[in-house]
């Protein structure tokens, strides 16, 4: 009993000990993670860390305006009931990037008192296709 525990153990201990799919951060003598950053790090040019800098800077920022814009939207959509929140959902997962895109423009180009009906338009478009599908 004791030597298939003993065995079981070191079979355990062996396979934490491979190196595949990040097991070797495991492993006591490996380099720590702060390590393999810094050592990268080190590795790129100048210009290349300056562009990795700017890069990362521009993917935390977004322009006021446009965040006004995002804002605006995540208020109108949490306001409206859950019901319809799904339904929206729904309808956005099945629409294509081109036409989520050409919705967009719809949108933006109608008058308030258009745009509630553009949404009915597209959300009986493709939930109208899922209960003809039942």
């Amino acid at each position: 009993m004791v030597a298939k525990k003993l065995a079981l153990a070191f079979c355990a201990f062996s396979f934490l000990q491979t190196s595949f799919a990040g097991f070797e951060r495991f492993w006591i003598f490996s380099k720590d993670a702060n390590t393999q950053v810094s050592d990268t790090w080190d590795s790129l040019s100048d210009a290349e860390q300056l562009a990795l800098i700017k890069r990362y800077q521009s993917l935390k920022e977004i322009p006021s305006e446009q965040s006004t814009n995002l804002q605006q939207r995540m208020d109108w959509f949490n306001q409206l009931p859950d019901a319809d929140k799904q339904r929206m959902r729904e309808t956005w997962q099945k629409m294509s990037t081109q036409e989520r895109k050409d919705l967009a423009h719809r949108l933006q180009r109608a008058a308030p008192d258009d745009r509630a009906s553009i949404r009915e338009e597209y959300i009986n478009k493709y939930l109208k296709v899922e209960n003809l599908s039942h």
